[in-house]
């Protein structure tokens, strides 16, 4: 009988782990009633047999008590989540999950820094930012903290999603082959994660935003929206690297460079701001089940904007500790879950 309570706290604990990782709740919730009825039942049958137990019995009872109490306190220790109270443990032990797992990255002037960036690829910092040190970028902080090994940072100062999908040799087009083709690792290898931070260019250069949401067949060529040439570039990096878990980044928000600090939010041309383009990369990356990290409200704001940017777009080291600490907590968050 004792066993059959024991059976019963394990199979809650065991459905309550897998709760917490996502996709699991309605199968741990009814584990859990199922488990807490059985030890009801259990109890209500354990007060009419106690009387007949032996000694040995009941001191062999309490041995298997005390060990599976702690057994199970032991595991609990590293697998609570749910309730705050285990967060140190719990993140550790994701952050030790990604250790020595492989990124490369896909973005613009915001990820670069001179001589870790491909040849011919423009760079902005550390010439023209606030960030004069590597260790103080956004992707190096990550790759550091969470042990990564980087396989590329295929970032391009000045560059745009739309463009030429054909292309080979223009990195400011990070739509076509050149681009989506050059973020593998030794020999060919497929990196584990993939970062898309783009968009910030597309928004200041009043690219049109069209329409699509993820589902329409874009043809390759001449790409002139966004959507259109956001959709086709995650098309070729799932085509590209099947095995990667690719996250695709919202933007910053973003200043008028016209006006003195504090900034006031920009507007381009048709209108349309950091926000909107910024929804069309997140409707765009849950059509395709992607990861999304929200930089949007990671803690640099139109108000702090000029000290998290030294322009209104570029982070100091300060707005770089903002979009790496965002990162971390979406990479943290379950990685590789469902491999």
């Amino acid at each position: 009988m004792r066993k059959r309570m024991m059976a019963a706290l394990c199979m809650a604990a065991v459905s309550l782990v897998f709760a917490g990782c996502g996709g699991r709740a309605g199968t741990a919730a009814q584990d859990s009633s199922q488990a807490g009825q059985e030890s009801q039942d259990t109890e209500e049958h354990d007060g009419s047999e106690a009387a007949d137990m032996t000694e040995d019995e009941k001191d062999q009872g309490t041995q298997e008590r005390g060990g599976s109490a702690a057994q199970e306190s032991a595991e609990t220790a590293s697998e609570k989540t749910d309730n705050g109270q285990e967060e140190p443990a719990s993140a550790g032990e994701e952050t030790a999950q990604l250790a020595g797992k492989s990124i490369s990255i896909l973005g613009d002037s915001i990820s670069t820094f001179r001589g870790h960036n491909p040849e011919g690829y423009a760079v902005f910092f550390p010439d023209y930012g606030a960030v004069q040190a590597v260790e103080d970028t956004w992707w190096h902080r990550v790759v550091d903290d969470l042990e990564l090994t980087l396989y590329q940072n295929g970032s391009n100062a000045g560059a745009t999603v739309v463009g030429d999908s054909t292309g080979m040799e223009d990195p400011l087009c990070a739509v076509n082959e050149l681009r989506t083709g050059a973020l593998m690792g030794p020999q060919g290898a497929c990196p584990d994660i993939i970062l898309v931070y783009l968009g910030t260019n597309d928004l200041l250069n009043t690219v049109p935003m069209g329409e699509n949401d993820g589902t329409v067949l874009v043809e390759e060529g001449e790409v002139e929206t966004f959507s259109d040439a956001y959709s086709l570039m995650l098309d070729k990096l799932q085509a590209k690297y099947p095995l990667a878990d690719i996250y695709c980044c919202t933007l910053l928000p973003v200043g008028d460079y016209g006006t003195e600090t504090p900034y006031v939010e920009f507007v381009n041309g048709d209108e349309l701001t950091a926000v909107d383009y910024s929804g069309i990369i997140v409707k765009i990356a849950k059509t395709r089940g992607l990861g999304v990290i929200d930089l949007q409200n990671c803690g640099v704001t139109i108000e702090n904007l000029h000290e998290m940017t030294s322009d209104g777009v570029h982070p100091t080291a300060d707005g770089m500790v903002c979009i790496a600490e965002a990162v971390k907590k979406a990479l943290t968050k379950c990685p590789f879950a469902e491999r």
